[in-house]
Parts: structure tokens; sequence; C-alpha cells
């Protein structure tokens, strides 16, 4: 094994490592196998916990405020997704793990990006890829890409999740891409649809002439920018029932354990990526049957007291909470609302006024903003209750639900006002579901 590459890539370069959160850290503690005494800096946008650890960790580094920082004076600065640039920053320096190592491994690698589904259509690709080669599941879903360098040496295969923040900036694209869909998130950070649509598609903007692109039917405005000719979803690629379709193909994948049509859409992408690269049928129908839906996604955690919780933490759009209640069946409450970030519910306010079987309990700041956009446009009903938090939420919803019925949290909402994360949130909802 050869780390020659990723050698000449950092020696006798002044770099700065941009956050020393997860990513930070595997940055750090790679540059440090290859280059033992090379000077780092390591820079966060505050004094606190985080820089005191960096002091405590490392060796042969500098750990700074980025007040204190000249960003000038770095040949090349490795920024954690999270880290939002301040406005007038060059960035013609600026890089990070996913795009270094889409640089290194390109031929290697499925990336998959979109609003929603990226994390199991990202998984499922990689349970299908390890019944024929060595496969790493990596990036935004919480793998930092440079854990898995020493694998790739060896000539793995990597599942690459890409967050639109990865995206944003990256002059290198996969091999073989996918971009699901896009649905309006992140706007207090993009602004407008058209700039979060355009950092999701980096992932093939660089690809090469015979990579292979695969993209959603309704995101046919990007692919003027690809030189490829694309398969689309909904079109190329579709699942009708448990039945998945790809071109000149068909595979019976009633033995998945998934819920959700959109999912088998997503099983049927990821069917797509192991035909290509030489997966039999019967591998595909090994992976799936073994496959396990990932958690705090229409993760269905089973009866309590008659009652039955389904996780569903993940989602922080209204389409994500429309498609869960279109998914599960016998939903007699859904838990909504989480932090408000400004997006539009317009869609989610229509559809929750015309589902009169689901009792809808409205919490935090969004929950409380969208029962009063319903107020306001004259759609409240019978069954729309407010509360203040998810505590107070499923104390209400058990005295709702009926027996051998479903509670579902789905909160079409970001979770950082009063959770670590949606995983924590999941958590919390768990144990609330569960506990006497």
């Amino acid at each position: 094994m050869s780390l020659q590459a990723w050698i000449d890539e950092f020696s006798n370069r002044k770099i700065m490592i941009w956050g020393y959160g997860k990513e930070g850290k595997a940055t750090y503690q790679f540059i440090r196998r290859i280059l033992p005494q090379q000077v780092l800096t390591i820079v966060e946008s505050q004094p606190g916990k985080s820089l005191d650890q960096a002091k405590l960790d490392t060796v042969y580094t500098e750990c700074l405020c980025q007040d204190d920082v000249d960003f000038n004076k770095f040949d090349m600065i490795l920024k954690s997704p999270g880290i939002v640039i301040p406005e007038g920053l060059d960035t013609s320096k600026i890089t990070g793990e996913a795009e270094l190592f889409i640089k290194h491994y390109r031929d290697h690698i499925v990336g998959v990006t979109g609003t929603k589904g990226k994390s199991t259509t990202t998984s499922l690709i990689a349970a299908i890829l390890k019944e024929k080669y060595h496969v790493c599941l990596v990036g935004n879903i919480g793998i930092p890409c440079f854990e898995a360098i020493l694998e790739m040496e060896e000539g793995a295969y990597a599942a690459l999740e890409l967050s639109c923040h990865q995206l944003e900036i990256c002059r290198y694209s996969p091999k073989y891409a996918v971009f699901l869909n896009l649905y309006e998130e992140h706007l207090d950070h993009y602004k407008t649809m058209e700039k979060y649509g355009l950092a999701k598609s980096h992932i093939f903007t660089n690809q090469l002439h015979g990579d292979v692109l695969i993209i959603h039917q309704d995101l046919t405005n990007f692919i003027q920018q690809s030189i490829n000719t694309p398969y689309l979803i909904g079109k190329d690629i579709t699942a009708v029932g448990k039945t998945l379709h790809i071109p000149s193909h068909t595979l019976d994948a009633s033995n998945a354990k998934l819920i959700g049509e959109h999912n088998y859409c997503n099983l049927a992408v990821a069917n797509m990526i192991g035909n290509l690269l030489g997966v039999s049928d019967e591998q595909v129908h090994q992976a799936i049957a073994n496959f396990r839906p990932l958690a705090h996604r229409l993760e269905d955690l089973g009866e309590y007291k008659g009652i039955r919780y389904i996780n569903d933490s993940i989602s922080t759009i209204g389409q994500s909470c429309i498609q869960a209640l279109e998914s599960i069946d016998n939903v007699d409450t859904v838990l909504v609302g989480g932090m408000d970030r400004g997006i539009e519910y317009d869609e989610i306010e229509e559809y929750l006024s015309k589902r009169k079987d689901v009792q809808v309990i409205f919490m935090y700041a969004t929950g409380k903003r969208i029962y009063h956009e319903m107020e306001n446009k004259g759609l409240l009903r019978d069954g729309l209750h407010v509360v203040e938090d998810l505590q107070q939420a499923v104390t209400l919803a058990k005295s709702l639900t009926a027996k051998h019925h479903a509670c579902v949290l789905s909160p079409a909402a970001s979770s950082y006002d009063h959770f670590k994360n949606f995983e924590h949130r999941g958590d919390v909802f768990r144990k609330l579901a569960f506990e006497e």
C-alpha cells in the first residue's frame, strides 16, 4: 500500500483544519499519521470545549479562534461541512474531506445526494455492493471519509453520502453519481432553491465521459450541465409496489423490510448501481433480505401497551411527514414541529387539514406556526392539538391512539432548538414512548 499521493497532497503546505468535530479529528489523525511532524493549525469559531480538546489531543499544532486567524497565510483550508463560510472570503483554497476523497478515489465511489432518502439509499447501495466487493459506507451518514483511506488504497468501493454543504465547494465528481430529489431545505443558508440545487448538482458537474449519472426526472433542468446521458428516477428507474424496474430488468423485492413506496424507489436506485457493477439478482436478494431500515427513518419501534410507535425523526420538511403518513397503515396520531427555519409549509397544511382520520399534535416553534397558519387559512378541524414539547406530545398521543394503531413522530422540522440533532430527538421519543 502506498500513500505517496496523499503525502504529496499535504507536504510542505500551510494547512488549516477548520472545525475540530468528528471530521476535523479524522483529518488531523490521518495527516499526522503520514506526516508526523508537519505543523498544522486547528481553528474553531469560538473558544470552548472543542478548542481545549484540540490543544490536549494534538501535537505540532497551533489551536486558534477564527477571529484570530489570517486566512490568507494558508495554502489549504480543510473545512468541516457545518461551518458557514463568511461573506467575501476567498474560497479557492478551501476544500474538505469529501472533495479530496473523491479526487483520489473517484473511480471507486458511488456518491449519493438529495434532500430526502440519501442515507437509506447510500446504505442500500453499500449493502448490495458488499455482496461482491469490499465496501466502505462513509460521508454525511456519520463516518468521516478519511477513516476509510486505508481500505480504499486496498481497492475498496465507497458508498458516499454527500450533503449540500459537502458539495458546495467541490471541484471533483464521483464516477457514479446519484441525485435523488430536491425539496425546500437549508434556505436559511442558501437563500434560494436555485443556489441550494446548484450546490447539490456538483455531485455530477465534474464527471468525465463514460461516468454514470442517476437523477430524478423532475431535475432535468440541471442535466444540461452533464456530459453523460442520465438514467432518470421515475422514468428509467421505478418501483411498482415491491417490484423494482430498471432498464431491461425487473426484480421482486418482496423480501425487503422497508416501509413506504419511496423507499422501494430508493431500493430500485441501489439495484441499478448493483446491476451496473455486476452484482447478481441472487446477491441483491440476499442483501435486501438482511437489510434493516436505519434508525430514525420510518423506524418501527414495535408495540408498547398496544400502541405501535414509528420513529421518523429524520423528517425535517413537510413532504417527509406527508410521505410517512402515506406509508404507514392505521396512523392515529402524528407529532409535528421543531425548530423554525422559515421554510414554507403550505403543502403539509393542506394535507393535514384533509387527513381527518389522523390526530395531529403540534409542538415547539414550527408546530405552533403551522397551527396558526392553518387557523389563518381556515384549515383548522377537529383533532388538531397544540402542546409545548415532545414529552407533552407523547403523553397526549398515548391517550388518543387506539390499540394496535400507530403513533408517528415525523416532525417536518429541524431539531436543533431543543435537541443535539435528529438522532437525539428520536432517542428521546423512544424513551418517552416506552416509559410508564
